[in-house]
């Protein structure tokens, strides 16, 4: 099996600098992907912009790998239909057309325990970890059959859908408990 460093096969770009907190805008077009929706695989709401300000090399493309640069390293695939970027805490890793790795791949790779260590290793700080673009770039990546990338993306895919059915049965499960406790004190 073949290792190939994530520099030579995708481009890395950081997200957008924002200047000041991210306001919510009812009126915004653009959904800001920030860490935390990263790490929750998109599982929140999104603060949504106008993208007056904001140019266009920074949306972003489906397919594009999304990595956290700072505290906890995850990654996940931007596979939406609605236009969005990413604040400078998340990595925007785009993959040459010719690829022999998928984006899902990629990304359960950069999550498992494998990938997470060869981070560990490559992180500039220890008060809070942070990775730079240039150290992301050496992650050695092995390169195993596209057949073998596609079932472990569907297996992926399943896990997710099942943790997503847990999710909503323990949140139906508390909004149940939350009006039998709201029903008898209610009397």
């Amino acid at each position: 099996m073949e290792n190939k460093k994530l520099g030579s096969f995708s481009t890395i770009k950081s997200g957008y600098a924002f200047r000041s907190s991210i306001l919510d805008d009812a009126d915004g077009k653009l959904a800001v992907i920030q860490p935390k929706d990263v790490i929750s695989g998109f599982g929140g709401d999104f603060v949504h912009i106008k993208s007056a300000h904001v140019s266009e090399r920074h949306i972003l493309e489906r397919g594009s790998v999304l990595v956290t640069n700072r505290g906890v390293f995850c990654a996940c695939v931007f596979n939406e239909q609605f236009k969005a970027i990413t604040t400078s805490g998340v990595f925007v890793v785009m993959l040459q057309p010719n690829s022999d790795i998928t984006p899902e791949y990629l990304a359960l790779y950069i999550n498992s325990d494998i990938g997470q260590r060869q981070i560990m290793t490559k992180q500039e700080s220890m008060t809070v970890p942070a990775i730079t673009i240039k150290r992301i770039q050496e992650l050695e990546i092995p390169v195993i059959s596209r057949k073998k990338q596609d079932l472990l993306s569907k297996a992926l895919d399943v896990s997710q859908r099942c943790k997503n059915i847990v999710l909503e049965i323990q949140n139906q499960n508390q909004s149940l408990i939350n009006q039998i406790i709201k029903g008898a004190i209610d009397g």
